[in-house]
């Protein structure tokens, strides 16, 4: 009975030996299953974040681009209502230069009209078509360049003849206007054409000759 029991016993022990093995072996392997979960995590988080960095790039490339495309957008814009800017007022321009060449025309023939014989409302009629051109070319901002007695400045007046002055005179004085300028804008729609007064360069060597002539008398 005793060596049965031993056997029993010897058996029960091999079989919790085979038990703790397997259990061994279990864990083991549970392990190593860890061990693969965690790096196959370790994996796609780097993929993850590769991809992430991949679209971040992608995303300021396209932003970049973006950008840079609406500056040279709105720069182009800026340039084409510039160029607009530019041809309206150059053809308001001459508009308006028409507009003054008439004016002048129309005073000159005023004048002729004046030494004639001609009715008074008529020339009342023609002052107050005058009078609303000028108010026209004042609401467009055309203004009459200052000459006459002025100084001459190459910006707004033309020289097209000198009066001759003395020494005591003063040069580069407008003395004459012979067309009269306008402003529109403050930019020259057409320049005054005016005389101005120069100062008389005398022969020195001529005053010396007729000195000593009057010396010799």
């Amino acid at each position: 009975m005793d060596k049965t029991k031993n056997k029993d016993q010897v058996k029960n022990d091999q079989d919790n030996d085979y038990l703790l093995l397997d259990d061994n072996t279990d864990k083991s392997n549970q392990n190593l299953k860890t061990d693969l979960s965690i790096e196959d995590m370790a994996a796609e988080l780097k993929e993850t974040r590769d991809d992430l960095e991949h679209y971040r790039k992608l995303y300021d490339e396209t932003f970049n681009k973006l950008k840079y495309s609406l500056a040279d957008f709105d720069n182009y814009r800026k340039n084409i209502e510039k160029q607009n800017a530019l041809r309206v007022l150059s053809v308001k321009a001459d508009i308006l230069s028409t507009v003054v060449n008439f004016r002048e025309d129309f005073i000159r023939a005023l004048d002729t009209l004046k030494h004639h014989k001609v009715d008074i409302s008529i020339l009342e009629g023609l002052m107050n078509i005058l009078k609303n051109i000028d108010l026209f070319l004042e609401k467009e901002n055309v203004l009459e360049i200052k000459a006459l007695n002025n100084v001459f400045d190459p910006n707004f007046h033309e020289i097209i003849g000198f009066s001759y002055v003395e020494d005591d005179a003063e040069e580069n004085i407008i003395t004459k206007e012979i067309r009269k300028g306008y402003l529109l804008n403050d930019r020259v729609l057409r320049p005054s054409l005016v005389e101005v007064s120069k100062k008389i360069i005398k022969n020195i060597d001529n005053d010396n000759k007729e000195d000593t002539k009057g010396d010799e008398v």
